[in-house]
């Protein structure tokens, strides 16, 4: 098409009237379907047929009304300002035609067209004029006029006006014709005529507006698009004109306003493209929600509708209690969003897989280009930082109280329990000092970290809800399996925004620190099992060395530990330590003799020892001599004897698998105080 035509598709476009807008609609070119499967090379040689024909047809047309053609309103890459026409700008009457001057203008205007359309067309279109109804040739003029025949739609259009002039569609339409036709000398007259009938008509406005601006009159078309504006402030055209009137005079940012307004009625690529030219990015976004609301159309929640709402981020524990009791519901969500990330990723990626050659040749859709501007639009704003949620200065901040925190943990020592502790109470006093001590701490931590990561992760579901439902808004335009795709790859993204924020959370494992503070033992046990040993230990003297009899096996007791011994030339016995839990079985040789009131025993015993929790701890041997003052032993009958030793001295020495070599010696009673005190 030439350059004019392409000047008046980009900046001028005028609206004929709403009924002449939705029949322009019926066009003879190939339809959508035919051109969705054309390859590349066809559409290019299809477009480069369209401009030839388009050329063609406007040369025709320009010689038949002797107009030269007005080639330098575009330069390459820039376009100018259409340069004003004096000669027809003189030729336009000082004060709108009288009805008798239109009528006359008609017939010398139908007269000059006829000379350039064969007479079969011309019978033709006198045919239809005689016996179609002033819409039918409206329509069909409109129709033919933007497809096949421009020059048989004007004359149709001159035919019918001339036989009814006071017919006001059919004259604004005649004019809007002859202004793209390039004659607009001849066209803006009977838009003003009919302004003199319709003072507040904002289509004429706009039309005649149209007109002067092709002229090059710039005032006067600012002038009536101004007037058209403050009727219709919405007007498409109006808004597109005044834009590009704006544009060149490089006053961009007010362009883009008239644009702006432009866009939010309709969407065209053409005016995209100026936004662009002039370094501008409009709010295609927010320029298409506002167009849904003027039409009452509610916002859909693309995001609830498709149930994302059920995976909402739950409430993190803010104790370590919390973490214990909920930590299964916590393992099922965390298992359930990343099954549904792995689902929508495969949805994405079968998508990707079935894409084949031959979609790629197809014509992209309608919206394709605006769709794809206002994509870019949504990936500028959301960005993957932005989506993230969690800043750098976020993630150093979480290490830092996560670090103070262990280390407070780290330094906090259980004291060591009294001397003499039975295992039991020692067990105790690790329980309690780790429910006074280490478990606030444990609790702080968890507090923190819930209350520092919770808003943020409900700053990101916000945000990640806003991007979706844009980015579905916008991929309906076009949904093309690529677009689609990217949908699919959204909400996997989302998914695995839930999954990092539990990851976040870095106090699940705290409580494997805290192993005592989660034993089954009530608080209450707990003391009870520490005030027993003070107890025991108030009511066991150090002194204390008891001893039953019973036939060849003996039962000896003392603070520190009781034993169990059989057995006269081959000794078999066992020991349990009160103090450390440990157990030892023992076997062996020994010999035992009694002279002046005093016992005297020796033993070399293989010993096994197991460690408070009955596990394996250590194999030897054990040598033992012991030298004793018997108190007189009271005879409780059936070979029954309780008594003591009111003085002993034991000596020992072993050689283990664990515990190497080791010695000892224990005195109770007054031999106590023989042995030098530890």
């Amino acid at each position: 098409m030439f350059k004019k035509w392409i000047f008046l598709c980009l900046a001028i476009a005028p609206a004929i009237c709403s009924n002449a807008q939705q029949t322009t609609n019926a066009t003879t070119i190939p339809d959508y379907e035919q051109l969705k499967n054309m390859t590349p090379a066809q559409l290019e040689a299809f477009k480069k047929k369209m401009l030839k024909d388009a050329t063609d047809k406007a040369t025709a047309l320009s010689v038949q009304h002797n107009i030269p053609l007005k080639t330098d309103l575009l330069s390459p890459g820039e376009i100018k300002a259409p340069v004003k026409d004096i000669e027809s700008l003189r030729l336009l009457p000082s004060q709108p035609p009288t009805r008798a001057e239109i009528v006359s203008s008609l017939k010398a205007s139908s007269e000059q067209i006829r000379q350039g359309i064969p007479a079969p067309k011309l019978e033709e279109i006198k045919q239809k004029v005689s016996t179609l109804s002033v819409e039918e040739i409206n329509n069909q003029s409109i129709a033919s006029f933007y497809t096949d025949d421009p020059a048989g739609a004007v004359a149709m259009m001159l035919e019918a006006s001339a036989k009814a002039p006071d017919s006001l569609l059919l004259l604004n339409n005649l004019g809007a014709m002859l202004n793209i036709s390039g004659v607009e000398h001849k066209g803006i007259p009977l838009l003003m005529h009919c302004l003199q009938k319709i003072p507040n008509s904002s289509t004429l406005l706009n039309n005649i507006g149209q007109g002067f601006m092709a002229l090059g009159d710039m005032l006067k078309a600012a002038e009536y698009f101004n007037q058209c504006l403050s009727i219709d402030s919405l007007n498409i055209e109006a808004n597109h004109s005044m834009g590009m009137l704006h544009y060149f005079k490089k006053e961009y940012n007010t362009a883009m306003a008239y644009f702006e307004q432009e866009m939010s009625i309709a969407m065209r690529s053409s005016t995209l493209a100026m936004a662009y030219r002039m370094g501008k990015k409009p709010n295609l976004r927010g320029i298409m929600q506002r167009r849904q609301q003027r039409s009452g159309r509610p916002q859909k929640d693309h995001f609830e509708e498709i149930t994302m709402g059920k995976f909402s981020f739950p409430s993190l524990p803010g104790s370590a209690d919390a973490i214990v009791k909920d930590r299964y519901f916590y393992n099922v969500y965390a298992a359930s969003i990343q099954a549904e990330q792995l689902s929508w990723m495969q949805h994405a990626t079968q998508i990707s897989v079935g894409y084949t050659t031959a979609q790629g040749n197809q014509h992209h859709g309608l919206y394709t280009e605006l769709v794809n501007a206002m994509l870019d639009e949504l990936q500028e704003e959301f960005t993957p930082e932005y989506l993230a949620t969690f800043s750098q200065s976020d993630r150093d901040h979480l290490l830092s109280m996560v670090t103070d925190d262990m280390n407070l943990l780290n330094q906090l020592k259980q004291p060591p329990p009294p001397e003499g502790t039975r295992v039991e109470a020692q067990e105790a006093y690790e329980i309690k000092f780790c429910r006074e001590r280490l478990k606030p701490v444990a609790d702080n931590m968890a507090y923190q970290l819930s209350s520092f990561i919770q808003p943020l992760v409900r700053k990101g579901e916000g945000r990640w809800k806003a991007y979706i439902n844009q980015l579905v808004d916008i991929v309906q335009l076009d949904p093309s399996p690529g677009n689609q795709a990217l949908v699919y790859n959204a909400v996997a993204g989302y998914f695995s925004f839930l999954s990092v924020s539990m990851v976040s959370f870095p106090a699940w494992e705290i409580v494997s620190m805290l192993p005592k503070c989660y034993s089954p033992k009530t608080n209450e046990e707990v003391d009870s099992l520490i005030e027993a040993d003070k107890n025991w230990k108030l009511q066991c003297p150090s002194w204390l060395n008891a001893q039953a009899k019973i036939g060849t096996v003996s039962v000896k007791i003392d603070c520190d530990k009781y034993a169990i011994e059989a057995g006269e030339s081959l000794v078999g016995g066992y020991e349990h330590e009160f103090k450390t839990g440990r157990s030892t079985l023992l076997l062996g040789p020994g010999t035992k003799a009694e002279f002046f009131g005093l016992t005297a025993k020796v033993k070399t015993q293989a010993f096994l020892t197991f460690d408070k929790n009955n596990q394996f701890a250590d194999f030897g041997v054990r040598n033992s001599a012991s030298v004793g003052i018997s108190k007189t032993p009271i005879n409780l009958g059936g070979g029954i004897q309780l008594g003591g030793n009111l003085a002993s001295i034991e000596a020992t020495s072993s050689i283990s698998i664990n515990g190497g070599y080791q010695q000892n010696a224990k005195a109770n009673g007054i031999f106590k105080r023989l042995l030098p005190k530890k």
